[in-house]
């Protein structure tokens, strides 16, 4: 009874051990981590019905699973863009945004030609648009980015 408890306890360790060998190689959203750990366990279960020592189990099931980085790769290749799809987001409406704000503000000290009037309907009509598509595109980009971030620190601290 004894062995079976330090036999459970060991295979648990290893399966802590596996999880953090995940997140070193960059698989840190919770879903997907989660999904390939019950993989694991139900693969290490059926090794066990198979090989009766569990440590042998783990191992077994482990290496037909692949190693952290291979598995990464594949996580990527299905993603596609959608991996840096925020860091778009953000740069192009960050730019955008600071060169609309040249264009509209340090224009005319160059060129001395004022479009319109300063705040005024003309230049909410001419500028208005182009300053609540770059904010949108930052602010999404912003909103991406900060719910990966929180999705992979709880990952990080489970």
């Amino acid at each position: 009874m004894l062995d079976l408890i330090n036999a459970m306890a060991e295979l648990e360790e290893s399966f802590a051990e596996w999880r953090w060998q995940m997140l070193a190689a960059g698989i840190t959203a919770p879903e997907p981590l989660e999904e390939l750990e019950l993989h694991l366990r139900e693969d290490v279960q059926e090794q066990l019905r198979i090989v009766a020592d569990a440590h042998r189990a783990f191992e077994v099931a482990a290496k037909r699973m692949g190693p952290p980085s291979e598995i990464k790769r594949e996580f990527n290749k299905a993603r596609g863009w959608g991996i840096r799809l925020w860091w778009v987001c953000l740069g192009i409406g960050s730019f955008g945004l600071v060169q609309t704000a040249m264009m509209n503000f340090v224009g005319p000290l160059v060129f001395h030609r004022h479009s319109s009037v300063f705040f005024s309907p003309k230049w909410w009509a001419d500028w208005g648009p182009s300053y609540i598509a770059w904010i949108a595109l930052t602010v999404v980009g912003a909103a991406i980015g900060l719910a990966k971030w929180r999705s992979q620190r709880r990952a990080l601290s489970q």
